[in-house]
């Protein structure tokens, strides 16, 4: 089973899900595009809940707050923007000089780190309680060299992990604003996702997976699938995790065969390539988004269509 999410005129660059945080077990999804545009719907239902209109150019971020009351955008117009879930508007907005391509909210939703694909970068760490009269920004951190790709918060909200092109992973403290690990690839991280459980961190890059711990930063597992890598997201329970392909094909792994099966056939997928990939908040389904505005939400059948068990 299958249900396409429409709305966007252009590729869908980012989206982001809230936890479970509806009376009645449902939650939000929040996507952005290169259309300038971006949508918070019903994660379960597809149900539209709000337009977020702004943006000047494309829109390549987008973080919800854990409890779906705020949502965070940034784009290629040097702003990052805090809005309202219940109705649309626009609270915040932070300019920089620099393109926002990744933001991230704490799990407070208090805090906003965003960052840039431009070389040179800095991560920025505001309050977004205070408005832009207010001096929100509380710190920058300079990353010299390579460009920033993701951002995202970790260790309780006291330290934050950046993925550059320079191939790097690095973990930031927050007060000190000093690196205090780094982990070296071989190739810079396509994505880079804390799991629910608040520090198991699957970075996808080349032709490996890895889960790695963020409070001690040992690593936990490395996968290599038989594929180019271009996303991976670990299910909230662990038992298993999605990953896309360079041939934007779809799979799935069981953390216990460790087999990756393919899902979803390239030519089911014809003439769309694939951006992102997530797990729901309730692991119930995946979602993916494509070059040609959709997001499609796949049901997490695993275990049942391909006997990855004991999933």
């Amino acid at each position: 089973m299958k249900l396409h999410f429409e709305g966007h005129l252009d590729g869908v660059l980012d989206f982001s899900f809230s936890k479970v945080c509806l009376g009645d077990g449902g939650y939000y999804l929040a996507s952005v595009a290169q259309d300038g545009r971006g949508f918070v719907r019903r994660g379960d239902t597809g149900e539209m809940c709000c337009n977020l209109v702004g943006h000047e150019g494309p829109v390549r971020a987008v973080s919800m707050g854990a409890k779906g009351t705020i949502v965070a955008t940034g784009g290629d117009d040097g702003t990052a923007r805090i809005w309202s879930v219940a109705t649309g508007a626009e609270l915040t907005m932070f300019r920089q000089d620099q393109k926002v391509s990744s933001v991230a909210l704490d799990t407070r939703s208090e805090w906003m780190l965003t960052s840039s694909q431009e070389r040179d970068s800095e991560v920025c760490l505001y309050d977004v309680t205070r408005g832009e009269q207010d001096k929100p920004l509380l710190c920058l951190y300079q990353k010299e060299g390579r460009a920033v790709r993701n951002v995202i918060f970790c260790r309780g909200d006291r330290s934050f992990l950046s993925s550059s092109y320079d191939r790097h992973i690095e973990l930031w403290d927050i007060l000190s604003g000093q690196r205090s690990h780094m982990i070296s690839l071989p190739h810079h991280a396509k994505s880079m996702e804390l799991c629910a459980d608040g520090k198991t961190v699957t970075i996808a890059y080349g032709e490996s997976i890895v889960l790695f711990d963020a409070d001690t930063f040992n690593i936990i597992d490395h996968l290599k699938p038989p594929f180019k890598v271009t996303g991976a997201s670990l299910h909230p329970q662990q038992q298993r995790f999605v990953c896309t392909s360079s041939y934007n094909e779809i799979y799935g792994c069981c953390s216990y065969t460790r087999e990756f099966v393919k899902l979803h056939e390239a030519p089911e997928l014809m003439g769309k390539q694939v951006n992102c990939i997530k797990y729901s908040p309730d692991g119930e389904v995946y979602a993916s988004s494509w070059t040609n505005g959709q997001i499609i939400l796949w049901q997490d059948y695993l275990n049942r269509k391909n006997r990855l068990m004991p999933c």
